[in-house]
């Protein structure tokens, strides 16, 4: 691999990356003091604590237009000169980018982002499931032309189809019920987003637009998504002895998506360990798991009869 005699120097040079770095992280706190700023971020932190966005004046008006072009130009201005200067030093946002899709996170205070996404016109397309997250997104258009569409889901049948002109100006919200697609793009959209996470929200549904069926769950909450990665870690590592560990998790209050992946995890190490763990899940009838626990325990002791032995009451199969 060729690495630039420049780049490799730079590398070499404490001193020199550290000053770069600074300026950089100068430049980003200078930004975020500035006056037009300031209250913009300082009401991100109100809205974290419960405050309702209208009653956030700084933030309120600049996701209803009020400035918004000339906020995201001081960013990219201010945030340009830096590099200019230091343009080896790593970027001080959280960000990413895949597929034509970008994300750049400008700032955060608890569970509310400030942040810019860029949509390129090849990652517009018109899609056949929709996500509904549980979480408040706030979006103002600041460049860009095409078309979207707005689903409004119910929780029973096919989400209801609004379609949309994206042009700037354009507001939307987003929320547990309510979600948005790009569908084709003239030129790369950007979009300033403001979203908020609930305190305990429930899982991200994937539904196939055509019929409403949920095609997919995922936990809203990165605590609980750690933990069904966790659980799946521990099932690739062959950890037999994490298994009661695992069947206990299982039955415990997380978010149904990790519990049910530690239940997987738990039969396939170890099955004494896991199956315990099924019975007792099966048997709670407060928990939103027990009709599916029930209905596994039935399968595996129709397929495995040696299984029923080990139920508590006797397995209906």
């Amino acid at each position: 691999m060729h690495v630039d005699p420049a780049l490799r120097a730079f590398a070499r040079d404490a001193v020199q990356i550290a000053a770069a770095q600074g300026r950089v992280l100068a430049a980003k706190e200078e930004w975020a003091h500035s006056g037009r700023v300031a209250p913009v971020l300082a009401d991100c932190a109100r809205l974290a604590e419960g405050s309702d966005l209208v009653r956030c004046g700084a933030l309120g008006a600049l996701m209803a237009g009020e400035g918004a072009q000339a906020f995201v130009e001081g960013w990219i201005c201010a945030m340009a000169r830096a590099w200019r200067d230091a343009p080896l030093a790593q970027m001080p946002f959280r960000h990413s980018y895949s597929g034509g899709s970008g994300a750049m996170h400008l700032h955060r205070a608890g569970g509310v982002t400030l942040a810019l996404l860029i949509v390129e016109p090849g990652a517009a397309m018109p899609p056949k499931t929709i996500a509904f997250t549980d979480c408040d997104r706030w979006e103002l258009v600041i460049a860009g032309n095409g078309q979207g569409r707005a689903y409004d889901w119910s929780g029973a049948g096919p989400p209801e189809i609004t379609h949309l002109v994206l042009r700037p100006g354009l507001r939307l919200a987003c929320d547990r019920s309510r979600s948005r697609a790009i569908v084709s793009l003239d030129t790369p959209l950007v979009i300033l987003r403001v979203s908020r996470e609930r305190p305990s929200p429930r899982p991200t549904s994937e539904v196939e637009i055509a019929t409403g069926h949920v095609v997919h769950w995922a936990s809203a909450c990165p605590a609980e998504g750690r933990a069904q990665l966790s659980a799946a870690l521990l099932g690739a590592m062959g950890r037999a002895d994490a298994a009661p560990v695992l069947a206990d998790y299982a039955c415990g209050q997380a978010d149904g998506g990790a519990r049910w992946e530690a239940l997987r995890q738990a039969l396939a190490l170890d099955t004494a360990a896991g199956f315990a763990g099924l019975n007792r899940l099966a048997e709670d009838p407060t928990d939103e798991l027990a009709p599916v626990a029930r209905a596994l325990r039935d399968s595996l002791c129709t397929t495995y009869p040696q299984l029923a032995n080990m139920c508590e009451a006797p397995c209906p199969a």
